[in-house]
């Protein structure tokens, strides 16, 4: 078992072998790095160090937020800029609703892995808010399978969108608190 040491500044992790003068990450003196223990059993370690649920989140999160962004430029330009906007604007509406329910499935297995539970107060406001985004993104699916995306029918997208972008940011807010917090075993 290798020794790893903490920054007690900024409380980066590393093997005791690799740390030189300073801390990688912060800078201060080598002087303010302690031993470090990790709690957590070598195989709720792997499936935390593979980051699935980090790397997955980010994708429903860069759909949803690029979603507003190219509504508006949809309506400012004009003519085949307008027309492929339109198209690529179709397409991550079709692909949310996948991105976000791999999110959610990534998201149950990271709380599950982190709290051994997912009936805490947190995980089941981030539940509650993924459901809805999920639900979200579904909703503005259809709708744009039954109105295809024109300038006429923005008002609806960018409003589903735009509600699409708070949940990620609420889910955000509550999943900051949620990165370090690991029950021990």
């Amino acid at each position: 078992m290798k020794n790893e040491v903490r920054c007690k500044a900024c409380g980066y992790i590393m093997s005791e072998g690799r740390l030189k003068d300073v801390c990688p990450a912060c800078g201060v003196p080598k002087t303010a790095f302690e031993p470090y223990k990790d709690t957590l059993s070598e195989k709720r370690r792997f499936i935390l160090d593979l980051h699935i649920h980090p790397i997955v989140i980010h994708f429903p999160q860069a759909f949803a937020s690029i979603l507003p962004v190219l509504i508006i430029a949809g309506i400012l330009l004009k003519g085949q800029c307008s027309d492929m906007l339109l198209s690529a604007l179709t397409v991550l509406i079709y692909l949310l609703p996948f991105t976000v329910a791999a999110a959610i499935v990534s998201g149950l297995i990271d709380g599950k892995t982190r709290f051994k539970s997912l009936i805490t107060i947190a995980l089941k406001q981030k539940i509650g808010i993924a459901m809805l985004l999920l639900l979200l993104s579904v909703i503005m699916g259809i709708y744009t399978f039954i109105n295809p995306v024109t300038t006429s029918s923005f008002a609806v997208v960018f409003v589903l969108s735009i509600a699409c972008v708070g949940c990620e940011i609420a889910l955000g807010q509550i999943g900051n608190k949620l990165m370090e917090p690991k029950l021990p075993g």
